[in-house]
């Protein structure tokens, strides 16, 4: 099955209930009624979509945020020599007594705090009195990692040297903070912003003794309102969902320091880069938008930032500082960053033109989900000139051929992974870029010519994508023709199934090689092989979260959830409680372009299960700009209920089904805001069922009843023109 997703290939979701607006569903007078027999499932029927299902608020307990200005210890625990500290609880609060630290020539003792979550913001510590050696805070998101340098890289040449970032807002950076001893009372902050941590070591650096009253952390990312939530009969699904939902709101961040008018952004992960990038941004808000309603604002201006930096070949920066001057529905010309404000570091020096590709599907998804035409119209020249840039470098006149343009070498979405040659999930972004931006100008430029030429243009590219890349005997896509292993990578495949460029057949295919080929005990490995240039073999959530929507699309829920069940359990299980940026392929953090395990992010905003949680799981998706119309569909899988709420412009849409004891009923409330129109698709389970709505027969015999706008589309039944707040319901 390939049902149409938003931003996953074009328009056909917002075909999906064409003439469907119309009067809220209106039903018959009489409610079938019998002793039993078909009578009798039809009363069952009845009485189990009288009542729509009340909302569990046990989802609440699920949320890792910690509410208020700062986070403290969950536990002080005593590393060394025990006998040279007194009373280490003192740490754990204000006023709780002191903690008295005593270290020798060779120190031997550190106090170690555990924050019990992953944190972000400046750290403090209420100090008495100190004298001796200097005070040394030093931080971690894995206590494994906690050395001297927290979890910093040790080698100068590491990208992560003592917690260097790519971002400004935390300057001065790093991952250990050292302070000189004070005969007074005083409060020692960190000079700047500690991007993520849960655990601080202090200690002395050499012989001394100090005297403390309290560590906490104040926050500085912005706190999610978690309107919108999931909740299911699975809970490594619930902690997969609020641990991803975390990783986002830890990475949700802005510095007024050099731009006083900044704006909250979404940054790619809280510890290490702490920049955007436009490709990571097109998949984090996807989930963004499932769990507050004020992120829609927020994706705007993160989509705002690469708009206003955009170059006159159409590219755009592969990454962008977070406080950059653009203001919201004003790019500019195509002439670059802003002086004083160009992409920091090694971002600077290379092209990821697959991230400008993305950025415009990013921006088709943002119109739907917000209904923001008035931003997207200003959006539109950047939308058409970053295409443009993937039709002025054809190979075979069709597809895109990465390399050196405007002196700077292109990669594919991990460098430092070669992409020279025609690389297939660059080229997969290209379609999905084309079919958004004819989207575009179809319903906002109102150019159906336009639109016309984009969409034969994506249908050449499918084309040749399949005629280049998927090898029938391996029933996979490979990942570049330029790469000498021909190595049948998870992006490839992942694009690919995400985009539904694939037949029925090889779709089958090439989530079954996903599975044999390329599976490990902690998810799905990046490639075949570890020796490829084109591609490190390693573990990415990322490529991951891609795959389980791209599993979804074709029908395969039990192997998306199969994925995350094992993944996102792995990474949550053993760590600090939050998915990570990647890991090496025996399921340990780091991996290549991270140094060590510690460079790696453990908390990142694109390593997201929401998407596939509630867009499929839970079904609700927007249909036409804003969720003027909307369809909720769930795929319930193995599951046996789950409910939620995703907030929508004007609202909220919340739903919640269940299952009964060996599929004996299904039951689905649903409700909306006015004046927006939806479509209701309820599971059969491959039988014939009679289907209730709010206590009346709405279908039975394989049809409507008269004046219910249904129809049946395989094992579902299909109710249009849904307004307000229905429960249906059918009994076996």
């Amino acid at each position: 099955m390939n049902r149409a997703r938003p931003g996953r290939g074009g328009s056909t979701a917002r075909a999906l209930l064409a003439g469907a607006v119309g009067a809220a569903l209106v039903l018959p007078g009489a409610a079938c009624a019998g002793p039993g027999g078909r009578q009798g499932l039809a009363a069952n029927a009845a009485a189990l979509s009288r009542t729509a299902t009340a909302p569990d608020l046990n989802w609440r307990s699920h949320v890792l945020a910690v509410p208020g200005r700062y986070v403290r210890p969950r536990s002080v625990t005593v590393e060394g020599s025990a006998g040279k500290v007194t009373n280490p609880d003192g740490l754990r609060a204000e006023g709780g007594g002191t903690t008295t630290l005593t270290t020798t020539a060779d120190g031997g003792v550190r106090l170690i705090v555990d924050l019990g979550v992953l944190v972000s913001g400046r750290i403090e510590l209420g100090v008495r009195k100190a004298s001796g050696a200097p005070i040394r805070m030093s931080y971690a998101e894995g206590r494994q990692f906690l050395g001297r340098w927290g979890d910093g890289d040790t080698k100068p040449d590491d990208f992560f040297y003592h917690g260097k970032t790519l971002g400004t807002d935390d300057d001065p950076d790093g991952r250990a903070d050292v302070f000189e001893p004070t005969s007074h009372p005083t409060v020692l902050r960190s000079p700047g912003l500690r991007g993520s941590q849960r655990y601080v070591a202090i200690t002395l650096d050499g012989p001394g003794t100090a005297t403390f009253d309290f560590v906490r952390v104040r926050q500085t990312n912005r706190a999610s309102a978690y309107d919108g939530h999931f909740l299911s009969s699975d809970p490594v699904l619930d902690r997969a969902w609020y641990a991803s939902a975390y990783g986002i709101d830890l990475s949700t961040v802005r510095d007024t320091r050099k731009n006083p008018g900044a704006r909250w952004v979404i940054v790619d992960g809280p510890k290490r880069d702490r920049v955007v990038y436009a490709e990571d941004l097109q998949l984090v808000a996807q989930a963004a938008y499932y769990q507050s309603g004020a992120y829609r604002w927020i994706v705007r201006d993160s989509l705002n930032l690469f708009a206003c930096q955009q170059e006159p070949d159409g590219g755009l920066p592969a990454a962008s500082r977070i406080d950059v001057p653009c203001d919201p529905g004003h790019p500019g010309p195509p002439d670059g960053s802003p002086k004083g404000f160009e992409p920091p570091g090694d971002a600077g020096m290379v092209r990821l033109d697959s991230f400008t590709a993305w950025w415009v599907v990013a921006l088709d998804d943002y119109l739907r989900y917000t209904g923001d035409t008035r931003f997207v119209r200003s959006m539109l020249p950047v939308a058409r000139r970053a295409v443009r840039l993937f039709t002025a470098h054809p190979a075979d006149g069709v597809l895109f051929r990465t390399g050196t343009y405007a002196e700077k070498p292109g990669y594919n979405w991990h460098p430092p992974d070669k992409a020279d040659g025609v690389d297939a999930y660059t080229n997969e972004a290209y379609y999905g870029a084309l079919r958004a931006l004819a989207s575009l100008e179809r319903s906002v430029a109102g150019d159906a010519a336009a639109a016309r030429s984009l969409d034969a243009r994506a249908t050449k590219v499918r084309a040749a994508l399949l005629r280049t890349f998927w090898d029938a005997k391996a029933g996979a896509m490979l990942l570049n023709t330029d790469d000498p292993r021909r190595n049948h990578s998870s992006d490839a495949n992942s694009g690919a199934l995400s985009f539904g460029l694939l037949s029925p057949e090889q779709a089958k295919s090439a989530m079954a090689f996903l599975k044999r080929r390329l599976g490990t005990p902690y998810g799905t490995a990046t490639g075949e092989y570890p020796d490829d240039p084109y591609m490190t073999r390693q573990l990415s959530p990322y490529i991951m979260a891609r795959e389980a929507l791209g599993r979804f699309e074709y029908g395969d829920g039990t192997g998306a959830l199969s994925l995350i069940r094992t993944a996102w359990n792995h990474m949550i299980e053993n760590w600090p409680g939050t998915p990570w940026e990647q890991s090496a392929a025996d399921g340990t953090p780091g991996g290549a372009g991270t140094g060590t395990g510690g460079g790696a992010d453990l908390a990142h905003a694109w390593s997201t299960a929401v998407p596939a949680l509630s867009m499929d799981v839970l079904g609700v998706r927007p249909v036409s700009d804003g969720y003027a119309r909307w369809t909720v569909s769930p795929d319930p899988v193995d599951l046996s209920w789950a409910q939620g709420t995703v907030p929508v412009p004007g609202g909220a849409i919340s739903t919640a089904w269940k299952r009964g004891k060996d599929d004996g009923s299904f039951t689905l409330s649903v409700a909306a805001p006015e004046r927006t129109t939806g479509q209701v698709a309820i599971p059969t389970f491959h039988g014939d069922r009679t289907i209730a709505v709010d206590g009346r027969i709405a279908w039975r015999d394989g049809h409507p009843v008269r004046g219910v706008h249904a129809h049946q589309e395989g094992d579902r039944i299909m109710f249009d023109q849904v307004q307000g707040g229905h429960t249906f319901a059918w009994s076996a």
